[in-house]
């Protein structure tokens, strides 16, 4: 018998793990991504340039001439639209970086893609890798266009397992036989399908397809009532026995 359960013990992986990309947010209600020192997207921005540039005091000069080339003071919106435009394109010298998109309703969920609704969602913060960064993960020197989507690919794939964290995406599996555990395991995130696809690549062969037949319980039983419900199946199997006729063994799946 394999049942799969949530996992409610899943480590926060922006906090936990060893990522390529850095994930800097910025709300009011949530602490989101990694955590930083920078009070507002401004101070961050501001450094990303300054590193783009020299990362020293020619740096800094080049960061106040380059604001003061823009007259932002009241600003007009297409004046802030182009400043952020010129802003964005001197740190993409130095880093790849994409948004990190926000929807705050019935829970939480982030995207690199905008959800496009006005009302409760918005971009959050970005998620970035440095040139150096990417260098040294495909071990390269020079930043192909190639290279650049996938550095691109790694931090979409690092907000949607981000995004499976916040929405409860976290599963773990036990495996029974005969009524006792055989094997068990833990962090397993993302869709229930992709889950379950994960889950088979750990059971032993004559297991894997017990995946595809699982049936989600909306009211899950205690384990109790879920072994005592085998163990009715297992005494129906062998009362039928006697009968000698050949018959597909049945395995029971239950997703919890």
């Amino acid at each position: 018998m394999l049942t799969v359960q949530k996992d409610d013990f899943f480590p926060n992986p922006r906090r936990e793990d060893e990522n390529f990309g850095t994930m800097i947010c910025f709300h009011r209600r949530y602490q989101l991504g990694d955590e930083h020192k920078y009070f507002c997207s401004d101070d961050l921005l501001e450094e990303m340039f300054i590193n783009a540039a020299d990362g020293g005091e020619k740096g800094k000069q080049m960061y106040e001439a380059f604001v003061n080339s823009f007259d932002l003071h009241p600003g007009t919106s297409a004046q802030l639209r182009a400043y952020s435009r010129a802003l964005m394109a001197e740190i993409e010298k130095a880093y790849v970086v994409l948004p990190v998109y926000l929807l705050d309703h019935s829970g939480l969920s982030v995207s690199t893609t905008d959800f496009r609704d006005p009302w409760d969602s918005g971009q959050t913060g970005i998620i970035f890798a440095s040139f150096d960064k990417i260098r040294e993960e495909f071990e390269v020197e020079k930043i192909t266009p190639e290279i650049r989507r996938k550095a691109e690919n790694m931090l979409n794939a690092e907000v949607e397992l981000y995004d499976a964290y916040l929405n409860g995406q976290c599963y773990g599996y036990e495996l029974y036989k005969n009524g006792e555990l055989q094997d068990s395991c833990w962090g397993f995130i993302g869709s229930v399908d992709k889950a379950c696809r994960d889950i088979a690549e750990y059971l032993p062969d004559e297991c894997k397809g017990m995946t595809a037949k699982l049936s989600e319980v909306n009211d899950p039983a205690s384990m109790v009532k879920t072994l005592l419900k085998h163990a009715r199946i297992q005494v129906a199997q062998v009362a039928k026995d006697h009968e000698h006729q050949p018959r597909e063994k049945s395995l029971d799946a239950v997703l919890i």
